[in-house]
């Protein structure tokens, strides 16, 4: 039985489509692995006679053999990140990723295929959103495919594997965010310093006031405000890290009208003053490459 661990990815081809309902769109059934990172639009894609709807940050991964179709809604068009590849051997130059239903199958062009538990575990279909930095990851996957240098191809396979091992873990370890609660707590995870009003947060969501903060508890186990608290406080860390600008500037970048009130919180956050957590990490720096 083979692991996660043990997969030497290989990408085919990876590019941003554009779909709108043309005949190349229509069934087809792939000789490689595949990912779909939609990012505009609304449809479904049927996989395997399955039905699965697609939204900005849905995303598909399809199996070699799988019989898949792509449907975007009347009046719209879908747009995706695409990326073809293999995670088992390296496939002859110029093997094709796809058969359309009218084309001649040839199984000699399938990739190999290995028993692999996790592998199978993954899921079909899958919202990324409340996880941006796998769609960043996915990005830069395909930015490192076509650019051009000796390496390029090897650094897209690396990167694959990094963002499939990733992908797992979240995958099997946690169920995935309810989409209605995923975009309001990616808004808060990106502009921890904005002061969101509770009905911009129901309007994100499009849910009542009391369905939206029961919903939201369920989903991240915090109240709203709670985390939108701890967010802005894992940023304070980053910019007292990451940065030279003064602990009175980093509360106003913040949000802050005070910087007693930022100080208070954070100190009840983390047992320590700004000041002393900028020092204390400071220390441990120069301590480590000492």
């Amino acid at each position: 039985m083979m692991s996660l661990l043990d997969i030497s990815p290989y990408v085919r081809a990876a590019h941003l489509y554009n779909y709108r309902g043309e005949r190349d769109e229509q069934r087809r059934r792939g000789y490689s692995y595949a990912f779909h990172l939609f990012t505009e639009g609304h449809g479904q894609m049927i996989i395997q006679d399955v039905c699965y709807p697609i939204s900005s940050g849905t995303f598909i991964f399809i199996r070699p053999g799988e019989w898949h179709t792509f449907e975007h809604a009347q009046m719209e068009t879908m747009d995706a990140y695409n990326l073809y590849f293999d995670l088992w051997s390296v496939p002859t130059p110029h093997q094709p990723s796809f058969a359309y239903e009218w084309d001649q199958f040839e199984p000699e062009w399938m990739t190999a295929i290995r028993s692999c538990s996790e592998l199978e575990q993954l899921p079909t279909s899958m919202s990324l959103r409340s996880y941006p930095h796998l769609i960043d990851l996915m990005k830069l996957t395909m930015v490192a495919f076509n650019q051009q240098g000796t390496y390029a191809r090897e650094a897209a396979s690396s990167l694959l594997k990094s963002w499939m091992l990733q992908w797992s873990h979240i995958a099997t370890a946690t169920k995935p965010m309810d989409e209605r609660i995923a975009v309001v707590v990616e808004q808060m995870d990106n502009h921890p310093e904005s002061r969101f009003s509770h009905e911009e947060w129901c309007d994100l969501s499009r849910l009542e006031k009391s369905q939206f903060y029961r919903l939201f508890k369920q989903e991240t186990g915090m109240t709203p405000k709670a985390y939108l608290l701890d967010a802005r406080m894992k940023k304070a860390c980053v910019m007292l890290m990451e940065s030279r600008q003064s602990i009175t500037h980093i509360a106003l970048e913040l949000g802050y009208d005070s910087i007693h009130y930022f100080t208070n919180q954070f100190r009840a956050k983390y047992g320590v003053s700004p000041s002393s957590y900028r020092m204390g990490r400071a220390h441990h720096e120069i301590k480590r490459f000492s």
